[in-house]
């Protein structure tokens, strides 16, 4: 069946999901919030990672949009970039 619709009504959400995981990718913090991730990622073990990924939901199911990101390395460029600033 090459001709599938999918119809989606109004009350779908895009979320933008963040998880800190540690040295074995065992996540240790989950959630909407970018601020949040930064947060745990400081406390975080060395070695810890970000990753990021996009869900759709609605009231009663969460389907996966894309693939899970890792976006350590963004994090710690612009950490760095920005250091002079916070000096």
């Amino acid at each position: 069946m090459s001709n599938v619709v999918e119809l989606r009504n109004g009350s779908v959400k895009r979320i933008i999901f963040y998880e800190v995981a540690d040295p074995q990718n065992i996540a240790i913090w989950g959630g909407e919030s970018a601020l949040e991730a930064l947060k745990w990622y400081r406390n975080s073990p060395n070695g810890s990672k970000i990753y990021v990924q996009e869900w759709l939901t609605d009231e009663e199911d969460a389907k996966e949009v894309s693939s899970q990101i890792e976006i350590t390395p963004i994090v710690l460029s612009t950490i760095a970039n920005c250091m002079d600033r916070w000096v």
